[in-house]
């Protein structure tokens, strides 16, 4: 099957490579079908694309790459991401470390859940060696 996407231009893929949502994600729960992109020069970010919404793409990273000490269960075979909102200047950019979304990679599901631990902030900054008020 073939898609375009505004970010990624026409991406071609099997039914198989699709991950469904069933609860969507939080402020796009109309949204249930994706494809989770790898483009080698972005990495270490993996971008969620939706299927029915060819503007939508929400860059993602794994979560210990920014906090190795985080945690969230999840079953065998899953993969856990965190959104990232990324700006410019880029030091300003950050994860949503509360909301994780977790990737069934054998159930082809994905899922975005709210954390309970809430020292997890909504906007951890994704580079936090540099200050926020350093100067330009």
């Amino acid at each position: 099957m073939k898609f375009h996407n505004r970010q990624f231009g026409e991406l071609t893929y099997d039914e198989t490579h699709v991950f469904r949502f069933p609860e969507g994600i939080i402020g796009f729960e109309h949204l249930r079908k994706f494809l989770v992109v790898d483009e080698e020069d972005a990495e270490p970010f993996r971008w969620l694309v939706s299927l029915e919404d060819s503007d939508l793409s929400f860059p993602l990273i794994h979560p210990m790459v920014v906090v190795p000490e985080y945690t969230v269960p999840c079953a065998s075979g899953a993969t856990i991401f965190v959104v990232a909102v990324l700006t410019e200047p880029v030091e300003e950019s950050t994860v949503n470390l509360r909301a994780p979304i977790i990737i069934d990679h054998t159930k082809r599901m994905g899922r975005q859940v709210i954390h309970d631990n809430d020292g997890y902030a909504l906007q951890h900054r994704l580079f936090p060696e540099f200050s926020p008020t350093r100067s330009r």
